[in-house]
């Protein structure tokens, strides 16, 4: 009879039912998460009767833990977020080599790019630290270190001590955090309201006679709140401002802790004389207003940074692995799958490798990776990627690359390079940053000495002297380019396109020419083998046998057909040596006789030296047909003709491009004919075929010296010659590794309109830059000159000092926002 408690927990059904058979019985469950952890539990435990497993020493450690509730009190502790972190198993990262481990961590309370500056020069002191980079724009400080010298907990510890809180990925550091200073901010705007009102009764004092008395009964509480209010409020302010001093890396937190500490001990100063003007509410409105505006930054930066969280996040921590104890598959930590091994995945669940089904089918989601949410469809001898979500169905998969290897993880390293890396621009803007902080002080201090000598109160100086440190603002200087390219790069993953170079988005601007590729670019490069056409006293089925000999050992798309064909016809191949892939086909022996196979050019002379061959085939509407020859000692002995069809999409994104008077050129290594055919189709003006890699390269070298800026778009394995002599380089993904590209973006969906997507994010990208550079620049440049005049307060500073900074961060984030969708 079926209960309304989970068989797990035993909490109450209230949101549903989670049904699992198993060993003839049926189980219901509160939720996903006890169905999954039933089912760890039973295979941990390794018992016959599954009723019994609630008497196992698992299941009660695991209660013990905090794994599994006992109660709804329970429940609601262990809802709380963050609760869960600590259990959470760390994802190894692979080994950069041999000698060297990598470690990624998310750091926190960082306020502005000086503060990664500081902790980059930092940890590469550490010794056994090879290699570091901390991303203010990303929050992560990715290291490589050698394990004997260091360690990570070494690591953590010294980023500790400068002030900033380094954790690692699988640590719920981000929420603890962002409540920290939460909490931080409540309890310095609280005692900042109690000196506020206590110095506006100190202050009735200018207008009505107070005893020394009544004014030290009121100065001593106003001194002590203001006091805790910086020793808390202000700690990392005052403690990071100290570590830039010794740094020689000096931040915003440098000029906030002069203008606080400075309004402070001219208070203590008056409070010892028993003056009634103490500038205590100064020192704590401004700590408190710079807690504010970190609290507001720091949460329009984490909405920017979303897209991108999403997918860092997606790499799944448990894998079930089926071995010959465990044939329905056994949960273990990812990292320790292998290439080879066979694993399940159920319906709700994430590939944590790429592989090819051997069992199962179903349907997938694949938008974390290619931006496209329509669900596919998937059979056995399908390859899968890692990173799809397995919507209908479920699958017993192969695993062909796992890891660093595996699609989703050279896309997250790819991602993480190319925000790692800066563009010469803003390496200006961070040399300008380090000199920024200095020359401010310097012009506080000549402000306050000259003011002076005019014959200012010292009073009226220092106030002149502290708006001019706190008014400044180069954080916005300093996140106007970083966080504009988190938000490019994020948004442009949100459209299945991977930036590999944020200098892309830049070099966009300047194309004025499309130069394509055409097999898997414009077609879908997913030849079909239409026939074998045999001369002379060969078969079809032995010119298909020594072909797929002759290209075993080759990843081109003619190559993977023809042995695909072979497979299909249960063709083994024959026996060759001596094979050798050149420029445009393959050269082998068989039978000790010279056997060929490529392209016509190729194999001219060959043509040359046969009797004249009888067309065969004709162009076929949907698409080209493209001729394969093959010869033996001299003389063609074979052709072989294949069909592929244009993709779709791409003559409206020809005839957008042209309508946008970009100059447009087909390159391919397929026959003039086949070149032409396919141009005219899609709508190519200029077209060449023939031609080999070194060869398109010159094509591209060629319009170039005429003052063009091309973009090449191509495979980003075979095309790789030309696509790093063009300006802007553009891969079509295929089935080749990611990280052998050459591309500095690549479009994982493979459809050519992704290219118009990627133009107008580009343009919106580039605005956003240079309206973020604008607006810090001009800011400063007028803030400064009015502070010094002494027009403004040290309050009305610091409030636009942290609106200049949240304009530059609230500016990209319109940038996330608004494009939701790839016609953005």
């Amino acid at each position: 009879m079926a209960t309304n408690t989970c068989d797990l927990c035993g909490l109450s059904l209230r949101y549903g039912s989670h049904p699992l058979d198993f060993s003839g019985k049926t189980y219901r469950f509160c939720c996903m998460g006890c169905r999954q952890v039933f089912l760890m539990l039973i295979q941990a435990d390794g018992s016959g009767d599954p009723a019994q497993f609630q008497e196992s020493e698992l299941f009660k450690r695991c209660q013990e833990m905090g794994l599994i509730p006992r109660s709804e009190e329970d429940l609601q502790q262990l809802s709380a977020p963050g609760t869960m972190s600590a259990v959470q198993p760390e994802e190894k990262q692979p080994a950069p080599s041999a000698n060297e481990l990598a470690i990624n961590l998310q750091v926190g309370g960082m306020w502005c790019p000086a503060c990664a500056w500081v902790i980059d020069e930092t940890v590469k002191r550490i010794p056994g630290v090879v290699d570091v980079t901390c991303s203010f724009s990303t929050d992560r400080l990715r290291c490589r270190y050698n394990p004997v010298k260091t360690s990570p907990a070494k690591i953590i510890k010294t980023v500790g001590k400068l002030g900033y809180r380094a954790t690692l990925p699988g640590d719920d550091a981000r929420l603890a955090d962002s409540r920290r200073e939460l909490f931080r901010f409540g309890v310095s705007a609280f005692l900042t309201m109690n000196v506020m009102m206590l110095s506006f009764a100190l202050y009735s004092g200018f207008f009505s006679e107070l005893t020394p008395d009544a004014i030290s009964k009121l100065s001593w509480p106003i001194f002590l709140l203001t006091s805790v209010v910086l020793a808390y409020g202000g700690r990392n302010i005052f403690r990071r401002a100290l570590t830039g001093m010794f740094s020689a890396a000096s931040s915003m937190e440098t000029l906030i802790a002069v203008g606080s500490g400075s309004a402070f001990f001219y208070g203590v100063y008056n409070f010892y004389r028993g003056n009634i003007h103490l500038y205590f509410d100064t020192a704590c409105m401004l700590i408190t207003l710079v807690l504010l505006g970190k609290l507001l930054e720091r949460n329009a930066k984490h909405r920017v940074l979303e897209d991108l969280e999403a997918l860092f996040s997606i790499r799944p921590t448990k894998v079930r692995i089926c071995s010959p104890g465990f044939p329905e598959g056994r949960y273990q930590a990812a990292a320790g799958l292998q290439a080879g091994d066979s694993f399940r995945v159920e319906e709700g669940e994430v590939l944590p490798a790429d592989g090819i089904i051997i069992d199962g089918s179903g349907a997938l989601d694949e938008s974390a990776l290619t931006g496209e949410a329509r669900p596919l469809q998937k059979k056995i001898g399908e390859r899968i990627r890692s990173g799809t979500r397995v919507v209908q169905g479920s699958f017993r998969i192969k695993a062909e690359a796992v890891g660093q290897d595996s699609v989703l993880g050279q896309m997250i390293q790819i991602m993480e390079d190319a925000l790692s890396r800066k563009t010469p621009f803003e390496g200006k803007t961070d040399r300008i940053l380090r000199w920024f902080v200095p020359v401010i002080i310097g012009l506080a201090a000549g402000t306050g000495v000259v003011g002076r000598l005019a014959g200012l109160s010292l009073e009226s100086a220092m106030v002149r002297a502290v708006t001019v440190c706190v008014i400044s603002c180069p954080c916005a200087l300093g996140v106007a380019i970083p966080l504009a390219r988190v938000a490019g790069i994020s948004v442009a993953s949100r459209f299945g396109i991977l930036v590999r170079e944020f200098s892309s988005f830049e070099m966009a601007a300047r194309v004025d020419t499309f130069v394509f590729d055409k097999t898997g670019t414009l077609t879908r490069g997913q030849w079909e083998l239409l026939r074998v056409y045999a001369l002379e006293d060969f078969t079809a089925e032995r010119i298909l046998a020594l072909a797929a000999a002759m290209e075993a050992t080759s990843d081109h798309q003619v190559a993977r057909e023809i042995k695909r064909s072979a497979r299909r016809q249960k063709i083994a191949p024959l026996p060759v040596s001596s094979v050798q892939i050149r420029d445009g086909g393959v050269v082998g022996r068989h039978k000790g006789r010279e056997v060929k196979i490529g392209s016509r050019g190729f194999l001219q002379r060959e043509i040359d030296a046969s009797p004249p061959i009888s067309n065969p085939v004709h162009l076929q509407p949907e698409g080209p047909v493209s001729l394969v020859y093959m010869s033996c000692d001299g003389r063609i002995c074979a052709l072989l003709v294949f069909g592929d069809e244009i993709r779709a999409g791409a003559r409206e994104t020809i005839a957008s491009l042209a309508k946008e008077r970009y100059r447009l050129c087909l390159v391919s290594g397929d026959g003039s004919a086949t070149t032409r055919t396919v141009a005219n189709a899609v709508g190519i003006p200029d077209y060449i075929g023939e031609q080999l890699p070194w060869e398109k390269a010159g094509a591209i070298e060629a319009l170039r010296s005429s003052k063009r800026c091309v973009a090449m778009v191509g495979d980003g394995v075979n095309d790789a010659p030309a696509l790093a002599k063009a300006d802007l380089a553009i891969a079509v993904h295929s089935e080749s590794p990611l990280g052998k590209e050459v591309a500095g973006i690549t479009l994982m969906r493979g459809d050519p309109a992704q290219i118009l997507d990627f133009m107008r994010l580009a343009k919106k990208t580039n605005r956003k830059v240079q309206q973020n550079l604008g607006c810090a620049f001009i800011y400063n440049a007028i803030s400064i000159p009015v502070a010094m005049s002494g027009l403004l307060n040290p309050l009305v500073a610091v409030c636009a000092m942290l609106l200049s900074s949240l304009s530059v961060i609230g500016n990209t984030l319109l940038l996330a926002r608004s494009c939701k969708d790839p016609g953005c």
